[in-house]
């Protein structure tokens, strides 16, 4: 693994501890309402929705059930393809 690769994971890894407050929960729970079966454990930084699991209905359902439930829109246009949790920590936080 290269210097640059494993300062990313590692940025990754830091963002994720900084950030297990209210936005991963609400990730957390949603997608655990939807699918029971996945532990805390399983939202590992580089991870998607879709590798958890859900498919796009269920992943359109988790991402307006955490917007609703920090009171803050996304534009539509910032969500892209197989975002890993880490990433969607990161969206929803610089519109908190």
């Amino acid at each position: 693994m290269s210097g640059s690769e494993h300062e990313r994971i590692q940025d990754r890894e830091d963002t994720m501890t900084h950030l297990d407050g209210a936005v991963l929960a609400a990730i957390r729970h949603h997608a655990t309402a939807i699918l029971p079966d996945l532990k805390p454990g399983d939202f590992v930084p580089g991870i998607t929705l879709a590798e958890l699991g859900l498919n796009s209905v269920d992943r359109s359902e988790v991402v307006t059930n955490v917007m609703d439930d920090l009171d803050v829109l996304v534009p539509i246009t910032e969500f892209r393809q197989a975002m890993p949790v880490a990433d969607l920590v990161d969206l929803f936080e610089r519109y908190r």
